[in-house]
């Protein structure tokens, strides 16, 4: 009973926390009744709704321009295999290609090879030389994606050594090497450098080769640096003079080796450059070499010695253009360039204006066939097959702002559009195309003078009568 009376006359019960488990008390007007929260107007909702998404958005604090691009669908999809790497992948765009992780112990091999050249026997070096360079960063790769900075050092320093000992070997032609044993792998890799989404920042092969400036010159004694390392390789697809990297006038700060190579090729180019601003007037109709031939445009071959493929000059009725060597590699190369032109908006159009110009000359196998005579078109394919090449270079795809050779075809405009020469084009289209044609012209031409003589024969006769 005590303990009964205890219960009863204790502590009472603790009190429930008025903040936990109870609903939250809406407000009240002066009557009482209950009121919603104000509702957000439509320009309110939309705002709030953005900046979610940019609080979402892992924003940079700063913009930083990007240098080397994945290749735009439009571009792409006439033919995916000119952007895509066959041998070895360069930088983080096509690292986790498992087609080309066989390259990936050459890479190492080479990594050790070159450390032994920079007589310093530590890797670490290498390491904290790249990551010294405040112009490497993630952003340089347009679109990365998600990729660690560890990863993606690690890959710049493998990738960069490795470049750089494979130039250093094609100078010293080691055959040794079971790379340069196949002489069709170093031709491969060489096109694989010069793909756009295959490349390295040009300041980290630069800072590389400088570590090995020394070796280089026992090698050769014109290397003096990176320049001359690129050109050796370069030279072999004979589109710009070997003076191109040495000239002093044309100074370029590269941005990787496909920006190189287009330097070399634009500034060896003695042709104004136009601007890019101003819509360029010209007019492509009639600029075959078969229409021009008629009209009578002769075509000759310009010493590649002296010039860019670039320089094709028109004057006094006579088109000269540097030799153009079409090989297996000559698609991707131009292709590339396009598209670094494309998506770069630094750069001119000076390569797509060069394949819009060979597109416009060449539409048959007789403008193909007549270019190989002049030995300005040197090709293995069939004349078919060359001109078929280059008119799928440019499609509807393919913009071209400030086109390098309105004058050229304002030129040739003006020559053909001369009396002499209308009358000349029509006479060689309309009668000496077809053998059986110019045939029945002579015929005619001898039988009216024939006639003529005749009768002027017959009216002396009736004269002296």
């Amino acid at each position: 009973m005590a303990t009964s009376h205890s219960t009863s006359t204790g502590t009472p019960p603790l009190q429930r926390s008025p903040s936990s488990n109870q609903p939250p008390i809406l407000s009240s007007d002066s009557n009482g009744s209950k009121q919603d929260p104000p509702k957000m107007t439509f320009e309110e909702e939309i705002t709030a709704s953005i900046q979610d998404k940019l609080h979402a958005m892992d924003l940079p604090a700063e913009t930083f321009e990007s240098s080397i691009f994945r290749i735009p669908d439009v571009l792409r999809r006439h033919n995916e295999n000119a952007f895509m790497p066959k041998v070895v992948s360069i930088g983080p765009f096509h690292h986790e290609n498992m087609q080309l992780r066989e390259m990936e112990k050459t890479k190492l091999l080479y990594l050790n090879c070159f450390i032994s050249r920079t007589g310093t026997e530590e890797l670490q070096c290498l390491l904290k030389a790249v990551g010294s360079i405040k112009e490497v960063r993630l952003e340089l790769y347009e679109g990365l994606g998600v990729i660690s900075k560890q990863v993606f050092f690690e890959m710049m320093v493998i990738d960069g050594c490795f470049i750089l000992e494979f130039l250093c070997r094609n100078l010293e032609n080691m055959m040794d090497d079971p790379v340069f044993q196949n002489s069709w792998m170093p031709r491969k890799i060489i096109a694989d450098l010069l793909l756009l989404e295959n490349q390295l920042p040009w300041c980290i092969l630069d800072l590389l080769c400088n570590l090995v400036l020394p070796s280089l010159k026992t090698i050769n004694q014109c290397c003096y640096g990176l320049n001359d390392l690129v050109s050796f390789s370069f030279h072999k697809y004979r589109m710009f003079p070997s003076s191109a990297c040495n000239d002093e006038k044309h100074k370029y700060k590269h941005k990787h080796l496909l920006d190189c190579f287009r330097n070399y090729l634009v500034g060896s180019c003695t042709i104004p450059r136009p601007d890019c601003s101003v819509p360029s007037e010209w007019n492509p109709v009639g600029l075959t070499v078969t229409e021009l031939l008629d009209s009578g445009v002769c075509f000759y071959k310009a010493e590649v010695g002296d010039h860019s493929i670039l320089d094709v000059k028109f004057e006094d009725g006579k088109m000269k253009m540097p030799a153009i060597f079409i090989e297996e590699n000559t698609e991707s190369v131009l292709r590339n360039l396009i598209a670094f032109e494309h998506c770069d908006p630094s750069k001119g159009y000076e390569i797509t204006s060069y394949a819009a110009l060979l597109d416009y000359l060449i539409k048959s196998p007789a403008d193909a066939l007549h270019l190989q005579q002049k030995h300005i078109l040197h090709s293995g394919l069939s004349n078919e097959d060359t001109a078929s090449f280059l008119n799928r270079l440019l499609h509807n795809g393919t913009s071209l702002c400030g086109f390098l050779y309105s004058d050229l075809c304002k030129s040739v405009n003006d020559f053909k559009s001369t009396p002499l020469r209308r009358y000349q084009a029509t006479l060689r289209r309309d009668y000496f195309k077809d053998p059986s044609a110019v045939f029945t012209l002579v015929f005619g031409i001898a039988f009216t003078l024939f006639l003529g003589i005749l009768q002027t024969i017959f009216t002396i006769l009736s004269y002296f009568k």
